[in-house]
């Protein structure tokens, strides 16, 4: 029988970490500390919805009592269960946290928008929300500014959707709406997400959140590095202000981790599994080009990301024989702030070259990762392995990837 351990410290705050152009991923919070499951059996979702009464602690301190509605994922022995609410949100629930488990004889049934807003309306005091066949935009900025960010989450679902299911993959209708939540200004959003990001908040434009499922950002038209102004304009002065040169590396921030979270609803890759990070961030990157000129289509899909390949040449200064494998194998070098700025780089570019050279072989890798499990630990060897599978021999490879991308302007 399959035991595993996950440490959830690395897991989910890899995807609260990005904070945008070539910047390093701040220490991590610890308030994503980590929490250890040896969960040994998955459990087929069932017809019935479980309602679960516990009690978080927090370093220690027990926090109020919480009631969930929804489906176990996963339980072990103990009887430490992975859940997911109605909403989408995953909780990870010890055994000694819980104080009652009951089944009714009620069908699960994701929540619908309108349920959603309900919630949220409780949850957000003061916010207003703005309704979408995918979204639902919780905002307390102006309308103008929420429809401007809801039409391109909508362009961009649909041209990400679009372009791997001509690739070949099984893509699906999420299952839940997707929550995204605009602030207002910065310092609204520094303290709202300060719980996931901790003291690094000042420094992340905005991020998706593996475990509530959930985008959260703030209104781009008051930043300093724009105006530093309050006005906010008319939808088209929002589009003629992210336009310009500055607001580039903000608003590709937002899309790649709007990426995230399609990749994740969509059935191209599986929340809290063991996905290679270069993978990941690679493709977020690869999508992330904001196209701001039509309100139609997306046509930033594959554009070279020209920021990243000049941080890339530049490492190929120091590039040696097998380090393609390192940046396969393990997530380390995406992980440390030392030297992530630079592997975002390189990931984007590994990315691009396999997507471009060998698409039939990356939708293939793409499709045989999708399959994985939640919190199922892969050895960086049998990582490599998989890689090798379906793009056989790494060194010649790296070579081939090496000479061409040196070549790339």
């Amino acid at each position: 029988m399959a035991k595993f351990l996950r440490n959830l410290h690395y897991r989910v705050s890899e995807k609260l970490a990005h904070v945008g152009y070539n910047r390093p991923m701040p220490p991590i919070s610890a308030t994503t500390r980590a929490v250890l499951f040896a969960f040994a059996v998955f459990i087929p979702p069932a017809a019935a919805v479980e309602h679960v009464t516990f009690r978080k602690s927090d370093q220690g301190r027990a926090s109020q009592q919480q009631q969930v509605a929804g489906r176990i994922l996963a339980e072990d022995f103990e009887g430490s269960i992975l859940f997911q609410s109605t909403d989408g949100a995953l909780w990870q629930i010890m055994a000694a946290e819980i104080s009652e488990r009951r089944s009714d004889s009620e069908e699960f049934e994701p929540i619908t928008a309108n349920e959603l807003v309900k919630r949220l309306e409780t949850e957000l005091p003061g916010f207003k929300f703005h309704t979408t066949p995918h979204y639902v935009v919780a905002y307390d900025t102006s309308r103008h500014y929420a429809i401007w960010a809801s039409s391109l989450l909508e362009r961009l679902h649909q041209a990400f959707t679009n372009y791997w299911s001509r690739q070949g993959c099984d893509i699906v209708e999420p299952e839940f709406p997707l929550v995204v939540v605009i602030h207002a200004s910065q310092r609204d959003y520094q303290s709202a997400s300060s719980g996931d990001l901790g003291s690094n908040s000042g420094s992340v434009i905005g991020y998706y959140n593996q475990l509530t499922n959930r985008v959260r950002m703030y209104d781009l038209t008051g930043s300093e590095q724009l105006r530093g102004g309050d006005r906010r304009g008319s939808r088209k002065e929002i589009n003629q202000m992210l336009s310009q040169p500055a607001a580039v590396p903000l608003v590709s921030t937002i899309v790649h981790e709007a990426t995230h979270q399609i990749a994740f609803n969509c059935g191209l890759q599986q929340r809290l599994s063991d996905l290679p990070l270069w993978l990941c961030e690679g493709m977020a990157v690869y999508f992330e080009a904001p196209d701001l000129t039509s309100t139609r289509g997306w046509q930033g899909i594959g554009r070279v990301n020209y920021p990243r390949l000049e941080v890339f040449h530049q490492n190929l200064r120091r590039w040696r024989k097998g380090d393609l494998a390192k940046l396969v194998a393990d997530d380390t070098l995406l992980r440390n702030p030392r030297t992530a700025g630079a592997s975002y780089s390189d990931a984007w570019a590994l990315n691009y070259y396999l997507l471009r050279f060998h698409p039939d072989k990356y939708t293939a890798y793409v499709k045989r990762l999708a399959k994985k499990e939640p919190m199922i630990d892969t050895k960086p060897k049998d990582r490599l392995e998989e890689f090798r599978a379906h793009f056989g021999d790494v060194h010649k490879l790296e070579s081939d990837f090496l000479q061409r991308m040196s070549r790339l302007r």
